[in-house]
């Protein structure tokens, strides 16, 4: 069955998934692994800037490619006829990158739509001069589509966008700790910038949460969790503090004000595609 056609792009698209992919085993590898009591050194999280740098490529990638729309062609037409002639059409306005054409899992007939891929250099407005072109007997419709990750947008650089995915991974992935027995008397910022200086030394501090009768601080990195725990029984102040481990994986809500939610992806032909992006 012909759910998608992807001739010109697989070996590119692959080649990012397989990266991202090998970034992601690499740190599940690390977090999973039993040292926990590595040392801490105060460098970033191996793969750190490398998976900003994955993730920047592919937004990259993404951006520069010009998704039109196309509809109004004869659905009688087998894929690989319509193939060859969305291909000999459009490859007057740019690079045909990729053509995906969809059948309905029922009827096993083509939908309605495609979408035509470009790149190149003022490719989507050649694109949109072959609005009524003849396709198999019909005049085809086209329209000029928005990126394939929505956040791209959203008019921020790539380079802030990645920053901004590998944080919110980054979080997501971290380990907490519980901690009681300061002074609950004290402003919550005071409260949270000494927790933050009392921890660390143990890892890379993702989040600190003050709450009315504890405070969570969460960690992103090797052995982090296992270090603060070992601080249990120290003094902050004139105060004893009380360390616990958290359950992991981290909640979606630890502040019960809405928290942030897992950035989900689906893969499509070997690409990443975004269904829900808050970076909050």
């Amino acid at each position: 069955m012909y759910h998608l056609l992807n001739f010109h792009s697989m070996d590119r698209s692959e080649t990012s998934s397989r990266i991202i992919d090998f970034v992601n085993a690499s740190m599940e590898r690390s977090e999973t692994s039993s040292r926990l009591s590595a040392p801490y050194t105060g460098k970033r999280t191996p793969y750190g800037d490398e998976f900003v740098n994955v993730i920047k490529s592919h937004f990259d990638y993404v951006k520069s490619r010009i998704r039109i729309g196309v509809e109004g062609y004869n659905t009688s037409l087998e894929p690989i006829d319509l193939y060859w002639a969305l291909e000999s059409l459009f490859k007057t306005c740019g690079e045909v990158d990729d053509i995906e054409i969809d059948r309905d899992p029922v009827t096993n007939a083509l939908k309605r739509s495609c979408v035509v891929i470009l790149r190149g250099e003022g490719a989507g407005e050649k694109a949109l001069q072959l609005n009524g072109s003849d396709i198999g007997g019909r005049k085809i419709v086209v329209t000029s589509l928005p990126p394939g990750i929505s956040v791209l947008s959203s008019g921020l650089s790539t380079d802030v966008l990645a920053a901004r995915h590998v944080a919110h991974h980054r979080r997501h992935r971290s380990e907490g700790i519980s901690v009681t027995g300061y002074d609950t008397s004290l402003p919550k910022d005071d409260i949270k910038n000494s927790l933050s200086n009392h921890f660390s030394s143990c890892g890379e501090i993702t989040d600190v949460f003050v709450l009315n009768s504890r405070a969570l601080v969460y960690f992103y990195g090797l052995g982090s969790n296992h270090r603060a725990v070992q601080l249990s029984g120290t003094d902050l102040g004139d105060c004893k503090l009380v360390v616990k481990s958290l359950p992991y994986p981290r909640p979606k809500d630890v502040t019960g004000a809405g928290g942030w939610t897992r950035l989900r992806h689906r893969f499509r032909s070997g690409h990443i595609r975004s269904l829900h992006e808050d970076f909050s």
